[in-house]
Formats: C-alpha cells, sequence, structure tokens
C-alpha cells in the first residue's frame, strides 16, 4: 500500500468547492447521464467494486472491505475505446476499517473527470435516493430507491470475515448486490449522500449505506 503525504485540509478545500448543486436533476435518466461517467469500477484480484470520484486531482472514494487484500487493483474510468484505453494505476491514500471507508488516487489521471460533489445534508425518511455502480459486474448499473431509516452506531460484518464495522448509515430499500460496494448514493442532485456498502441476503429491501457525515469525518481525520 503507497501512503502518500497528503495535505488533508488542500483535499477538504478542493472538495468544498465541489459541494453541494443548486441544479436539481429530480428524475433517474438526468441523473445517470450526468453522473454516470463520475463512478468506476475498480478491478483486482479480489473482486470488483464500484467507487466515486470526488476531486480532479482523480481522489476516489469507496469501501474499505472493496479495498482490503484487493491486490493488482487498476480504475477502469467509463469513456469511448476499449477497456484498457480506460484503465488506471491506483493507490491507496487512507483507509478507516470501522467506517468501512477507503481513499484511493488515481495515478496520472485523465483531464476532465466528472467529479461528484458532496452534499451537506442529511436525506430525510422518505427521500428518493439514487445508486450507480456495478452490481454483480453488470457495469454502471442505476437503481432507484428510499431512505427507509437513518442508524447511528450501526454494526455489522461480512460473510467470511472476522471484522466487525460501526458507523452511522442509512437503511434503504434501493437495490443494491454485490459490486456496488463503494458506490455512490446520491440524492435529487445527483450530489452523493453516502456510499453502499452492504445489504441482507435473506431479506429483501435491508440494504445500508455509509451516511455523508460519517464521510467528511473520514476525509477529515
Amino acid at each position: 500500500m503507497n501512503i502518500n503525504k497528503l495535505n488533508y485540509k488542500t483535499l477538504l478545500l478542493i472538495i468544498a468547492m465541489t459541494c453541494s448543486s443548486i441544479t436539481l436533476m429530480a428524475d433517474g435518466p438526468s441523473i445517470f447521464n450526468a453522473k454516470v461517467d463520475g463512478v468506476v469500477l475498480i478491478m483486482g484480484d479480489g473482486g470488483l467494486a464500484s467507487g466515486a470520484i470526488i476531486s480532479s486531482k482523480g481522489h476516489i472514494l469507496t469501501n474499505w472491505h472493496a479495498v482490503d487484500e484487493n491486490e493488482n487493483m487498476e480504475i477502469i474510468v467509463l469513456g469511448e475505446g476499449e477497456v484498457d484505453d480506460n484503465a488506471y494505476q491506483v493507490e491507496v491514500l487512507k483507509l478507516n476499517q470501522s467506517q468501512d471507508l477507503a481513499l484511493l488516487k488515481i495515478i496520472n489521471p485523465p483531464r476532465d473527470l466528472n467529479v461528484l460533489k458532496l452534499s451537506k445534508v442529511i436525506p430525510k425518511i422518505g427521500s428518493t435516493v439514487h445508486a450507480i455502480g456495478h452490481p454483480e459486474g453488470e457495469v454502471w448499473s442505476y437503481s432507484l430507491g428510499y431512505i427507509s431509516q437513518h442508524r447511528e452506531d450501526y454494526e455489522w460484518s461480512y460473510k467470511d470475515s472476522d471484522e466487525t464495522f460501526t458507523a452511522d448509515v442509512y437503511q434503504m430499500q434501493t437495490p443494491i448486490n454485490e459490486g456496488n460496494s463503494g458506490g455512490p448514493l446520491l440524492n435529487k442532485y445527483g450530489n452523493i449522500i453516502g456510499i453502499n456498502s452492504f445489504g441482507y441476503e435473506a431479506s429483501q429491501g435491508l440494504n445500508y449505506a455509509v451516511t455523508v457525515k460519517e464521510i467528511i469525518k473520514f476525509l477529515a481525520r
């Protein structure tokens, strides 16, 4: 793992400059078309995951469990041409296992990245939310749902793992599956309000995303 000497105040300033938009894109097609290329595909020996571009410098927000022990990772950015034409090496800058969050950076990122903005507002229960990711390898897929509840200090774990996670999460009925992990949960403005993280296979409609409150804490540390 490569750790850069990153000035996090500078990173937060970059992110703050792209926080919250007043442009309303409430319908699904508008949000998908405007934001889809702000979502990357993470590929490695450990499998596939999703990530959200959060700065023009190539910073990627994703889940810790999408990065942990996932050797030989590379980032695929949505673009024209073959997959190899849009593949980039990536380095790990920051990890927080408990929050299940990770910050990556594309090495020599392309120009004109589509930066997804962070919302500063926690969505109300019942709010419509949008997800973009790669469920079961079905790349750049869109799904729609609603915030079902807010869960503070929620504890969870993943199968085949001894790790326990604790963070504020949204409970939602937005469909997500393996491969959605690390992808953005977006509000009606197309801004990031969470990172899609896990669901319960045996229970339909019980899916969860780490909240933007936890994201901001993670980036600030």
